[in-house]
């Protein structure tokens, strides 16, 4: 049974040049003087963390974040010199792994300190403190009290950070209350380097950037603050195979639920793909697919494989078993997807890369020679 090659009827397409050239846009916006960092955590939101860091590190990135312990020492693994920092892990029973794999933690809370401290020797560490998100993070007392404890002296940290609220709209209050927090808490602890803003946050101006601006979404190509004209590039296009074609008369039901009826004698393509590659249930009879110059809708509810198209005015030629159609790409983006079924951006992108088959394009030629993976 193993080597019966497993059918891949819906594909996503990474496109690497347009996160190199994403990345590239955020650095020109912030300038010089900031460092942009990669959020890849996740699996790089589903897009393979391997390749998009190799593809972000031959662009010039050079400071990592993630999840967890185990995507930093992948990270780690296949580049030695980069910073790779993990914002949320066991720190305090995996401490002996942090320090031999040189990886930086992200300290979260009081006691993740106390460890630093407790060791009584130098740990590279990023502190991350809390400003209105009420997730993760020291509070201005916990701060406080370590300061005047003398814990920050004898253990400073590298990288002092917090995470913005409500930065995907730009004239919310909260963005501006949360930046004077997170500058009473630098100007007390004076680190080398400060950290604010992500993706949305950048859109924010200078006053967000500080030191080091931390952008995941933006890198795939996802426009969360809704910025017009867009500066960034779709990386993804995700394509689906006509499986069948069928004549379905005037007055009759497509799908679950009967919510689509045929208003003239029809034909109805079947797409295969459906909720299980992570497409939206709820998109059903709202988006519509490309293909050969046309445009064909959605119609009934979608199953778990397969979902249904309206060819009716698509010539018969085009439309054969085999055929690639596609969902997302420049026309379509995953960010069109997710505002049509009332859904978020991110979790949209990673449901489907986490579903479909997954195929590289525009592989930077310094990684060509490295394994990429296809499935």
């Amino acid at each position: 049974m193993s080597s019966i090659p497993q059918r891949a009827d819906a594909v996503l397409e990474v496109n690497l040049a347009a996160v190199q050239a994403n990345f590239q846009t955020v650095s020109a916006m912030v300038g010089p003087h900031v460092k942009v960092a990669a959020v890849v955590k996740n699996d790089a939101y589903g897009l393979g963390i391997i390749d998009v860091t190799r593809t972000l590190a031959a662009a010039g990135c050079d400071l990592f974040f993630v999840g967890d312990l185990h995507e930093a020492m992948l990270i780690r693994s296949s580049m030695r010199g980069a910073t790779v920092a993990v914002l949320c892990d066991q720190f305090t029973t995996l401490r002996k792994y942090y320090r031999s794999s040189r990886i930086t933690p992200v300290v979260n809370n009081s006691s993740e300190l106390d460890a630093i401290s407790a060791a009584g020797e130098a740990q590279t560490y990023f502190l991350n403190v809390e400003t209105g998100f009420s997730r993760f993070g020291l509070t201005f007392d916990d701060v406080r009290r370590n300061y005047l404890s003398g814990t920050f002296k004898r253990h400073p940290p590298s990288v002092v950070l917090s995470h913005l609220a409500c930065s995907d709209r730009v004239a919310d209050a909260m963005n501006v209350l949360q930046s004077n927090r997170f500058r009473a808490i630098s100007n007390l602890l004076k680190p080398a380097r400060c950290s604010l803003a992500a993706s949305a946050g950048v859109w924010l101006g200078k006053n967000f950037h500080f030191d080091i601006v931390r952008v995941g979404s933006a890198l795939f190509g996802l426009n969360n603050a809704g910025i017009q004209p867009n500066p960034l590039l779709p990386v993804v296009k995700l394509q689906a195979n006509i499986l069948d074609v069928r004549n379905v008369p005037k007055g009759e039901a497509v799908g679950y639920g009967a919510t689509f009826r045929t208003v003239r004698d029809s034909r109805i393509a079947i797409l295969g793909i459906g909720y299980k590659h992570g497409l939206p249930w709820a998109c059903g009879n709202k988006i519509s697919v490309r293909f050969a110059g046309y445009s064909a809708p959605l119609v009934g509810r979608m199953s778990m494989e397969s979902t249904a198209i309206d060819i009716t005015d698509v010539p018969e030629a085009v439309c054969l078993p085999t055929v690639s159609v596609e969902l997302l790409g420049e026309s379509f983006t995953v960010n069109d997807l997710a505002a049509a079924a009332d859904a978020y951006a991110p979790e949209v992108l990673m449901r489907v890369a986490a579903g479909c088959a997954r195929r590289y394009l525009n592989v930077p030629s310094a990684l060509r020679s490295s394994r990429v993976r296809t499935d």
